[in-house]
């Protein structure tokens, strides 16, 4: 079993695939695994890997073939330091593919965490390019990690990879510690929400696919049947504006706080009654089992990774995508009956601790590790 591995990145910020890898990394750690993270410094992933005692790996990001970043990792793979890259977007695949080519030795994998990479839209001469050049990192790729049924899906419709070159290894956290947390009430007190008010929260990027938009409709709705009701969205983005002015033609400004970026994102969902998502589309939807660790009942969209996450009727509920007054009724439905979240919240931590801890993704992980080692010295 190779025990030597570097997570590799070239994004300097800290959004859901970054979360992914250092939980990631901490689970593989407990398994015994000798593993490092190979990221931009400094940033947001190296200060927190860093802070967790974990080894970094300066690299830095320097466009599409990184020469800097393949000499790094050539060096590394010769001398025996690491035996796996595994790569976490479409540039750090292709670096770690030349690396491995070029060292002669050791393993490349991928994860894809992606419904629609940004590979997918480029056309013309670029596109050509571009699929020439994800078609020779799937034949240098030894195994790809899809996070979920529904992004294995559209590989395989891609002819991304072969299918036998593809596991689906769902994400997986660890578990939040509420102690660590903000307590609710003084959440709550912070924000001037009154302590019995029915809570929502919603944290997502302000962008056209999480469908903000749909919320701030719903909330509409909500308002005439649940009055007190608040709304707090955690997340920045491109819709900030047309959502304010959403808000405001609505007159929902009482009913929708737009908090911007939150650091404390897990305190104000520790806080809810009821955590919403209404993406059109997802890829896995890594915050549901942020709010599900929490013991939080979820109402999400039927789509993509939500559809492998959330039980109906029995975690949380699921309502079609881009339809504000189904997303209102499941969201009336819950707060109308307290028993009913207290349940649903209850269940969903069952499931967390049963399906989507760090430490089952590590070991799944590890098993395509020792699947990609085999074939590799066939």
């Amino acid at each position: 079993m190779p025990r030597r591995v570097a997570l590799f990145t070239d994004a300097d910020v800290f959004a859901g695939t970054e979360r992914h890898m250092l939980d990631l990394a901490r689970g593989l750690r407990a398994e015994g695994v000798d593993v490092c993270v190979a990221c931009p410094t400094p940033a947001p992933l190296a200060e927190k890997a860093a802070a967790d005692g974990l080894r970094i790996i300066s690299i830095q990001k320097r466009g599409l073939v990184d020469r800097a970043a393949v000499r790094t990792l050539r060096g590394l793979l010769g001398s025996g330091e690491i035996e796996i890259v595994h790569a976490h977007n479409g540039r750090t695949a292709l670096s770690s593919a030349l690396a491995v080519t070029l060292a002669g030795r050791g393993v490349a994998i991928a994860t894809q965490h992606f419904l629609e990479p940004n590979h997918v839209t480029q056309h013309g001469l670029k596109g050509l390019l571009s699929g020439a050049a994800h078609r020779w990192v799937s034949r240098q790729t030894s195994q790809f990690i899809a996070i979920s049924q529904a992004v294995r899906g559209e590989m395989e419709r891609r002819g991304e990879a072969p299918a036998r070159k593809i596991t689906v290894v769902p994400n997986g956290l660890t578990p939040p510690d509420p102690s660590h947390l903000a307590p609710p009430a003084e959440v709550r007190a912070a924000l001037g929400i009154p302590r019995n008010a029915p809570l929502l929260v919603c944290a997502a990027r302000l962008e056209r696919e999480k469908d903000v938009a749909a919320l701030v409709s719903a909330m509409a709705h909500v308002r005439a049947a649940v009055p007190a009701a608040v709304c707090l969205v955690a997340g920045e983005g491109s819709e900030r504006g047309a959502l304010t002015e959403q808000i405001r033609a609505a007159q929902l400004p009482a009913q929708v706080r737009l908090l911007g970026f939150r650091p404390d994102a897990l305190s104000l969902i520790n806080a809810c009654d009821l955590f919403v998502l209404p993406s059109l589309a997802e890829p896995f939807g890594l915050v549901l089992l942020e709010a599900m660790a929490l013991g939080k009942p979820v109402v999400t969209t039927a789509v993509g990774g939500p559809l492998e996450i959330v039980l109906p009727g029995k975690t949380g509920l699921l309502v079609p995508p881009g339809q504000p007054e189904p997303l209102a009724r499941a969201i009336v439905a819950l707060l109308s009956e307290p028993l009913s979240m207290k349940s649903l919240g209850a269940n969903g931590y069952r499931r967390f601790c049963a399906e989507f801890t760090a430490a089952r993704m590590a070991q799944e992980t590890m098993a395509v590790y020792q699947k990609s080692w085999e074939r590799r010295a066939a």
